[in-house]
């Protein structure tokens, strides 16, 4: 022994407990002895702990050797319990071994003490191993126990159905709740089933045997679109991924099946291919009212005397509501034109052509003024039932006289730039066509010097960049005398930077006078 051996003695004999230190001693066990002999004290010792050893007497005055064996093992099932008494008949020694006791030594034969010791620590310390590996067996089957849960838990949570069938297709495993959801059926219905069950139709069951689950050896797997049939005879497109079972090995021990409805995702990809189709028709037809609409604009610039005239006009989306236009009266007066209709788009553009189209019919034989209130009452009912309205600018220019007689409806962007460089607001101003119905629209006039240029702009140009704070005056200052009207026009929007996307339609009009 490399240790001193612990023993807690219950004896009430003196000379007893020292005849068995003696015993002990004299097989070489080095002791540390602890004699008690009431109960209390007996209990003092065992809450102590550290004992390697228990030895009792039998029988006490006011203790009894069974009562301590009981409060030993409550405590310490596994501490070696060996009884030294003087009496023990057989079938107290047979009692108490069966409670739990290691050994029992007469103290008449107390030389059998020493080996009963050494057994009874042996027989302790292989206890304890045991309960050791048993409990790193309990440790290592409730990890196991776990570990497959979790694979059960996994299996069961995979939403495609996985069938694991033998050679000949007969159902062995599914996972429960992706096979009610997608099949209707629970497990019990299929296990021990053929697949064939899950097929709409016997011939895709064969192909797919043929193809992957009837080959001998292993095979790489096959993603495979069939129709499928649902317990209750619903018929689905699905997919399904054909594939060999292999043990560790690569020993093909049976097919897995994984099913998936695609019933769904083919709807959407209907959906979205009729959307894609619906979405090149609108394409198309916005290029094809793009083209219209560019072809309402004016295609050439008119040929005024001492006048050069520019315009141009850029829809934020495809099509837009802004326009300008121009006619010629009489070979020296002319109509000039420019108009917003509220909101962009297609709607906008729709609503352009219609205005466009009433002034059309109402400008070539009347003043400005007659001619725009003629088109408010042609264009008011179609204003309110749209809810929009029309920023207007319609002007005449008599080359002749130098003077452009005007009405402002609603407009303001506008303005002259004199030769000098002064540059002048223009008035009356009234309201937009569609905001208030009879509205009287007043006519102004300005008076055309050489070098003088008029400017005529949508609030896109502004709109496109507000950081610039693009102004009357600061557009005026970006006008050089020496430049033409195109020029000017180029210009102007250059100013803007062009951003993508585009905020609002913007369209500029200018007209120089060169006094030529």
């Amino acid at each position: 022994m490399t240790q001193r051996l612990r023993i807690l003695h219950l004896e009430d004999d003196p000379m007893d407990a020292e005849l068995v230190l003696m015993a002990l001693t004299a097989e070489g066990l080095d002791c540390e002895v602890q004699v008690v002999s009431r109960r209390d004290e007996f209990d003092k010792a065992l809450q102590r702990g550290g004992m390697d050893l228990i030895l009792a007497d039998f029988a006490l005055p006011a203790f009894d050797g069974m009562s301590a064996l009981s409060m030993v093992r409550a405590k310490l099932p596994d501490l070696p319990f060996v009884f030294v008494s003087g009496k023990l008949g057989e079938e107290a020694a047979i009692e108490s071994l069966k409670s739990g006791a290691t050994d029992y030594v007469l103290k008449s034969r107390l030389s059998r003490l020493g080996p009963a010791v050494q057994r009874a620590l042996t027989e302790a310390t292989e206890r304890a191993k045991q309960r050791q590996t048993e409990k790193a067996l309990e440790v290592a089957y409730a990890e196991i126990e776990k570990r497959a849960e979790d694979y059960r838990n996994l299996f069961n949570s995979i939403r495609d159905v996985i069938v694991v069938a033998d050679h000949n297709r007969t159902i062995l495993h599914v996972n429960q709740p992706a096979l009610i959801d997608t099949f209707g059926y629970s497990s019990e219905e299929v296990v021990e089933e053929s697949s064939i069950i899950l097929y709409a139709n016997e011939d895709d069951f064969h192909s797919t045997g043929k193809e992957v689950f009837d080959v001998e050896g292993p095979v790489d797997g096959k993603l495979i679109e069939l129709n499928f049939r649902r317990k209750g005879g619903e018929i689905f497109i699905g997919e399904l991924y054909a594939m060999k079972r292999l043990d560790r090995h690569g020993v093909v021990t049976g097919n897995i099946s994984i099913f998936r409805d695609i019933s769904q995702r083919k709807k959407a990809e209907a959906d979205l291919r009729e959307s894609e189709l619906r979405r090149y028709q609108l394409q198309l037809e916005l290029v094809y009212a793009a083209e219209i609409q560019a072809k309402l604009l004016p295609r050439s610039y008119p040929n005024i005397p001492g006048f050069d005239v520019s315009a141009r006009c850029l829809p934020a989306k495809q099509v837009g509501g802004d326009f300008y236009d121009w006619q010629q009266v009489t070979p020296t007066v002319f109509n000039l034109t420019l108009g917003d209709v509220m909101g962009k788009g297609m709607a906008a553009a729709m609503l352009m052509a219609t205005v466009r189209a009433a002034l059309h019919a109402v400008t070539l034989y009347n003043t400005p003024a007659q001619a725009v209130h003629l088109a408010e009452k042609a264009l008011n009912e179609d204003l309110e039932n749209s809810e929009s309205f029309v920023t207007l600018f319609h002007a005449q220019l008599d080359s002749v006289t130098r003077t452009l007689s005007f009405v402002d409806c609603g407009h303001g962007y506008v303005f002259v730039r004199r030769a000098t460089g002064a540059m002048e607001t223009l008035s009356p101003r009234g309201l937009p066509l569609g905001v208030q119905e009879g509205e009287v629209y007043l006519e102004g006039r300005v008076q055309f010097e050489k070098g003088d240029v008029f400017v005529l702009y949508s609030d896109g140009l502004i709109d496109a960049n507000p950081q610039l704070e693009l102004t009357h005056e600061i557009l005026a200052g970006q006008i050089r005398s020496e430049e033409g009207a195109l020029e000017t026009v180029d210009r102007l929007i250059a100013l803007t930077r062009q951003p993508d996307p585009q905020p609002d339609d913007i369209t500029v009009l200018v007209v120089r006078f060169s006094g030529d």
